[in-house]
């Protein structure tokens, strides 16, 4: 008894540590050769003569079975490889037979099928011969007394086809007689089992020639190879599911498939042979935007993108993932494949896509067909001609960012024969007064703009007042925003100070306009909303354009009044700017007055950039994340500097800045690209510099 006890704790150890509970997605059999050990199951036509009873000849072909899958990618599970039994009553030898079965798929149910290998026996008639196969229908065969295992309810019809395919398959190879598929009979392996299930009765031992047939290596190999190829073929299907994973139709074709899911949305096809997602329209991997429109039309494949595509004007396919552009009926291809003699092998809009095109070639190159600029080669004795140098200008806040860039700009201090040693100063955690300071710095010698806290001076910020040997520095915002301890904290580093603050935002950004000396034209940005000012700040830094903030509805008269006979750009939809306050300055400045405005706060800065792409011809871009306002804030001093435009990005580059950025890479020879702060992500960074080579 305890010899029995050890050799059971054992058997349930080995299917503990060797059941894929974990399963990933596997194809998986379970081969269950009826009966065995004290449970013989029928004697045949010779009854005890030979020896050779039902256990046996199941156990040959179930052995030969997997032998069969073996080469195959079917992983093979035996309830058992020798004669052997589970328990004492046979009741409870088929419990532990098919907890043995279900342990094996668990987790792995939808990919698995179990096929149970018996003979057949009529007591009453040596004459009754040929072949059932049977799966559990509830419908057909239902005993209060033993309900059928739920999970083997719900594969109902997935056991109807597995017996679809087996029974025809065994029919061909052995050439026994076609007895019919059959589900009226709750045999209790396939009404417990777990998984798609049949149970096959490969002909009658009661049968004399039948039996003599069943004990033939040649029927056991052919039964065997019968059966292999119905499990290898009953994979062969492809599912189409929700987004749940329910199926909701099932394909023997990919093509069908595919076609059918592409009428419905959220849903994937899985090809079970393979086990992958063949399609997957719950995931975005295309987006097709037309020009100057921030929504897109989503889809799974290229191919089906680029034919909504084709069908309309100005329009792009983007790979969603990595931010490329695929097609377009509108942009121009900057990069091109040529041969030692400059003849083309076609123009790409990735340089991404041009090298990897390119790298399958010998001799040739790939150059930006507007420099001519060598950007890869592999052509004996040239070189590449242009790099992009990437920087990132980050702190451990950003009161240190922006000292980073201070240093950028003035890496050794100011000059001692530079005029104007002057730093702007204004508080980093709010950015009501500072939003239109950036001009103002600029023509302060080009300013640096520090942040501090209101209530007392950064310790970073203060590093740097000295560092630079600042002899004055411009305090922006009145004493709630920049406290009387701060100016005097300045004051005690011998820095002369000069502080800019109102009684509100309004006062404060029309005493900062009043210091300006030269005004081309004025920028008008709703005071409440820091992004449509922040994307304007280093251009109206870099070429003298002041910024008005004003309410959403209405403008001070001090404003109008300063806006008067200046070109006039308003920045953003009427959600930020009015229609009636865009007629009071229409009225004021006639055609002069210019709406800059997108459906987003991205497509705002598109439209900018492509006002004033003229005015920022530089060999450098800066970046900055859009989500927040202090590192933009404090870049426009090295936009002033270097007559860069500023991007901004959140989690990728925007379509419509974007398509900014190709006019600009391409009427640009751009080598420098400064990321400022630490928050913009990789996707968007490579984005932006890929259409800057």
């Amino acid at each position: 008894m305890k010899k029995r006890l050890i050799v059971h704790f054992f058997l349930l150890l080995i299917v503990f540590l060797f059941s894929p509970s974990f399963a990933a997605a596997e194809k998986y059999i379970v081969i269950d050769p009826g009966h065995g050990g004290r449970f013989t199951g029928t004697s045949g036509y010779s009854g005890d003569q030979t020896g050779f009873y039902e256990k046996v000849g199941t156990l040959e072909i179930g052995l030969k079975l997997k032998e069969k899958l073996q080469g195959t990618d079917i992983k093979v599970f035996m309830t058992r490889q020798t004669d052997r039994d589970f328990a004492k009553d046979s009741k409870e030898d088929l419990i532990e037979r098919t907890k043995i079965a279900n342990n094996y798929v668990k987790g792995n149910n939808d990919n698995s099928l179990f096929i149970s290998i018996h003979h057949n026996a009529y007591p009453f008639s040596t004459l009754v011969k040929g072949y059932e196969t049977y799966y559990y229908s509830k419908a057909a065969a239902w005993d209060e007394e033993y309900p059928p295992d739920p999970i083997q309810v719900n594969f109902e019809s997935e056991s109807r086809r597995l017996a679809s395919i087996v029974h025809p398959q065994v029919l061909s190879k052995t050439g026994l007689l076609d007895k019919g598929i059959q589900n009226d009979q709750a045999f209790f392996v396939i009404r417990n089992a777990q998984m798609p299930s049949v149970l096959v009765e490969l002909g009658y031992m009661s049968n004399p020639s039948e039996e003599n047939l069943i004990k033939t290596t040649r029927f056991q190999n052919d039964a065997a190879d019968a059966l292999a190829q119905a499990a290898i073929k009953f994979f062969k299907v492809f599912e189409v599911k929700d987004s749940s994973g329910n199926e909701i139709k099932q394909f023997t074709s990919r093509d069908d498939a595919i076609t059918f899911a592409k009428t419905l949305k959220n849903v994937t096809v899985f090809d079970k042979d393979k086990q992958e997602t063949i399609y997957d329209s719950t995931k975005v991997n295309y987006e097709v935007f037309s020009k100057g429109k921030a929504e897109a039309e989503s889809f799974t494949e290229l191919s089906d993108a680029i034919i909504y595509a084709k069908e309309r004007k100005n329009t792009k396919v983007i790979d969603k993932k990595h931010g490329t552009v695929e097609w377009s009926n509108y942009l121009t291809r900057p990069y091109q494949i040529q041969n030692n003699d400059g003849s083309s092998h076609g123009n790409y809009y990735e340089k991404g896509q041009a090298i990897a095109a390119a790298k399958v070639m010998k001799n040739v190159k790939v150059i930006n067909r507007s420099s001519s600029d060598i950007l890869w080669t592999n052509i004996s004795g040239e070189n590449v001609t242009k790099t992009l140098n990437s920087k990132t200008l980050f702190g451990s806040d950003r009161f240190e960012t922006a000292v980073k860039i201070s240093k950028e700009i003035y890496p050794n201090g100011f000059k001692s024969s530079k005029e104007e040693k002057t730093v702007v100063l204004t508080n980093g955690l709010g950015y009501a007064d500072a939003l239109s300071v950036g001009p103002l710095a600029a023509q302060l010698g080009n300013a640096p703009i520090l942040l501090t806290r209101g209530s007392s001076l950064d310790p970073f910020s203060e590093k740097e007042i000295n560092r630079l040997g600042a002899n004055k520095a411009l305090l922006v915002g009145g004493e709630n925003a920049i406290s009387d301890k701060v100016e005097k904290q300045v004051k005690q580093l011998g820095v002369s100070v000069e502080r800019i603050g109102g009684i509100d935002r309004y006062e404060t950004n029309s005493m900062i306009n009043e210091k300006l000396d030269h005004v081309e034209g004025v920028f008008v940005a709703n005071g409440l909303s820091y992004a449509d000012a922040l994307a304007s700040a280093p251009i109206a830094s870099s070429t003298d354009w002041a910024i008005i903030l004003t309410d959403k509805k209405k403008i001070t008269a001090e404003a109008l009044s300063y806006v008067k006979g200046k070109r006039t750009a308003i920045l953003g939809g009427e959600a930020a700017i009015s229609s009636n306050l865009e007629e009071q300055l229409r009225n004021l400045n006639g055609t002069t007055v210019k709406r800059l405005a997108g459906e987003t706060r991205y497509e705002t800065l598109s439209a900018i950039l492509n006002e004033f792409s003229d005015e920022m011809a530089s060999d450098t871009v800066l970046l900055s994340i859009g989500q927040d306002f202090p590192d933009a804030l404090v870049s426009s001093a090295i936009a002033s500097q270097k007559g860069s435009p500023l991007i901004l990005v959140h989690d990728e580059l925007n379509s419509s800045v974007q398509d900014a950025l190709f006019e600009y890479g391409m009427k640009n020879r751009v080598t420098s690209l400064f990321t400022v702060g630490g928050k913009v992500q990789d996707k968007p960074k490579n984005q932006v510099a890929n259409r800057l080579y």
